[in-house]
């Protein structure tokens, strides 16, 4: 990735904490990804309440890394759409994952119904529907 600051070191669980591992990067992905949330405005409104400042220097950054891609928003051009890559598309799994292991250590989460069965009913083909839909979504906007 242009302008990518190189890894501390070549562990695999290194590059992911460096790429991801702050929790407003995470959770931003969160609401691209699982909540279909793509403005501004909409991670503003997000339940952990991040900053302004934080917001805007964290979605350009992931922009940057090729976590999203910013495009304009059809319904105001003067506005973005912050739409997942594949790169952030192969984080499901990891997402899904997560849910699962917060569902078991963490009782005061709350965890969307029927998500959680259908992840451990069937993890890859419930991470492979997302995709595909969040696919769909992103090809059914103008570039």
């Amino acid at each position: 990735m242009p302008g990518k600051t190189p890894l501390r070191s070549t562990c695999p669980i290194n590059a992911l904490v460096e790429s991801i591992g702050d929790p407003w990067s995470l959770l931003i992905l969160r609401d691209v990804v699982l909540r279909r949330r793509f403005r501004y405005s909409d991670f503003q409104r997000s339940d952990e309440g991040i900053a302004t400042n934080i917001l805007a220097e964290r979605l350009k950054r992931l922009v940057r890394d090729g976590f999203l891609e910013r495009r304009p928003d059809p319904r105001d051009r003067r506005s973005s759409l912050f739409l997942p890559t594949d790169r952030t598309l192969d984080l499901i799994p990891l997402l899904f994952a997560a849910m699962a292991w917060s569902a078991r250590h963490e009782p005061a989460a709350e965890i969307p119904a029927g998500v959680l069965e259908a992840y451990r009913a069937d993890p890859l083909g419930t991470a492979a529907r997302l995709v595909s839909d969040i696919r769909q979504i992103r090809e059914g906007l103008p570039a």
